[in-house]
């Protein structure tokens, strides 16, 4: 159903669908108006700020080290590529411990569709057996969504 042949894709009621965000955005606008989708424009725009900040930084940064430490085998890993990569995720985190500054979730107090592809990052960065920097505020947000069930039944996985 994707032209790209990738996951993941969605069919609903004949609308095929693919790219994570947009996936995230439709089914938020869909079953969560006024909660996942917010009717405000500046903290829906705030949510979307996230989610393509989640594509454009962390996803990257993160990329070398998940793929590095998980899925290579120890004596085929690319150390410096690893090692960048946390430095890259650190400094990424940091804009993250800076945008959470006052606020419970990332678009302010309540969860939206801007947790749901950050929040799927910040568990593995926290499920990585890498040196990490002290980030209060961050892993305050990560106990928060670690009270969601359906990040529990989801998100908190062991990667693989």
């Amino acid at each position: 159903m994707n032209p790209n042949g990738r996951v993941p894709t969605i069919e609903d009621d004949g609308f095929v669908l693919w790219e994570s965000n947009a996936i995230v955005r439709y089914l938020s606008e869909k079953h969560g108006a006024g909660t996942l989708w917010p009717n405000d424009p500046r903290q829906r725009a705030d949510a979307d700020r996230w989610m393509d900040w989640t594509t454009s930084t962390v996803a990257p940064a993160i990329t070398p080290v998940f793929w590095g430490l998980i899925r290579t085998p120890a004596e085929k890993r690319d150390l410096k590529a690893i090692e960048e990569g946390v430095e890259r995720l650190a400094q990424a985190f940091q804009v993250l411990e800076q945008g959470l500054e006052g606020r419970d979730h990332v678009a302010g107090k309540s969860f939206t569709m801007g947790d749901i592809p950050l929040g799927t990052f910040v568990h593995r960065w926290y499920a990585l057996a890498v040196k990490r920097p002290k980030l209060p505020r961050v892993e305050a947000y990560y106990e928060r969504l670690q009270q969601r069930a359906s990040y529990k039944k989801h998100v908190m996985l062991p990667l693989s």
